[in-house]
């Protein structure tokens, strides 16, 4: 039941972030339709969340065995890097320049 409450609040918390980080661009968005909009806050609010997951899998998952001496393996520092892009707003822009790199590089492909 623990981990209800605290994905629930990893929930909650995320929503604020990403009404928080949608509302600092949200002048770019003044013309555009609500699709536009709605895509950009989740968007946000799924960066916020996957990382709200990542930290709370790594604090109860991977850090007691840490503390218990577990070696660090590489996947930890992936973990963390990919943590330290969400804290800062930027999984969702790596996310797109990834999948537009790969849809560019099938064009490519199947042009051929």
């Amino acid at each position: 039941m623990n981990n209800v409450y605290i994905i629930t609040i990893i929930f909650l918390v995320s929503l604020h972030l990403g009404f928080i980080k949608y509302a600092s661009l949200a002048n770019q968005y003044k013309n555009t339709t609500w699709h536009s909009k709605f895509i950009e806050i989740w968007n946000d609010f799924m960066n916020f969340f996957i990382t709200g997951l990542i930290g709370y899998f790594f604090i109860s998952s991977r850090l007691p065995l840490l503390l218990k001496g577990g070696v660090l393996n590489t996947s930890d520092f992936i973990v963390f890097f990919i943590f330290m892009l969400g804290i800062f707003g930027h999984l969702c822009v790596i996310s797109l320049n990834i999948t537009e790199g790969i849809k560019a590089i099938i064009s490519r492909v199947l042009e051929k």
